[in-house]
């Protein structure tokens, strides 16, 4: 079983040198107010409490084969949430793999809201490192988290967490040919290819875990 209790407080200053409203919030809060931020709720519309509320993250039990949750949502109303969040996210914070894994954890309530989680991705986009000749980002976050929630532990099998990613390349390499940056990037609009890698990874994630079947086309 993970366990990820840290309690690690960010503080961030802007470019004026002064403190951001979130001075002294653990990570995974920051996000939420950043998130109910760009969707125009407003820090005045926010509990102070709520939105600096420190507690423990809750143990998180891996995912296997045989594991069957409930989808208390329409899929197909998850996967677009998953869509819309990873474009916004992007537009108005960057970094193609953290957007990718901050959009699958506020899309999938069985993707868990660890801060160390989100931080494993901070520095995986573009390639992470120059020319973009190494994996998209968004493809390496949605690694991240199928690794996170169905990896094997203390070296236990990887075999399904290498089925998921694998069909997740699989809809990489249908839109650009691969999963390198360099190809996905082609285009300009690294907005698409996050938004179109949390849809796809959260597809994949509803299909195995919770039997969803999308709609025939």
């Amino acid at each position: 079983m993970i366990s990820d209790t840290a309690h690690t407080v960010v503080k961030e200053r802007t470019d004026d040198g002064h403190m951001t409203p979130c001075d002294g919030m653990p990570s995974s809060a920051r996000r939420r107010f950043l998130l109910a931020v760009g969707a125009g709720l407003g820090f005045s519309q926010m509990h102070a409490g709520d939105a600096c509320a420190a507690g423990p993250e809750e143990a998180f039990e891996i995912y296997d084969e045989n594991t069957r949750l409930p989808l208390t949502e329409d899929g197909a109303a998850v996967i677009k949430k998953a869509y819309d969040l990873g474009r916004r996210l992007h537009r108005e914070h960057g970094g193609c793999c953290r957007c990718t894994v901050a959009a699958l954890q506020e899309a999938l309530d069985m993707v868990p809201n660890h801060g160390g989680l989100f931080r494993a991705a901070t520095c995986l986009d573009g390639g992470a490192a120059p020319g973009k000749k190494l994996s998209c980002g968004s493809f390496t976050g949605a690694g991240i988290v199928i690794g996170y929630i169905c990896g094997g532990e203390n070296f236990a099998s990887t075999d399904l967490a290498h089925k998921l990613i694998q069909r997740v390349a699989q809809k990489f390499q249908q839109a650009y040919g691969s999963v390198l940056c360099e190809d996905a990037a082609k285009g300009g609009n690294c907005q698409e290819v996050v938004a179109s890698a949390a849809q796809w990874t959260a597809q994949v994630l509803l299909e195995q875990f919770t039997g969803y079947t999308p709609p025939a086309q």
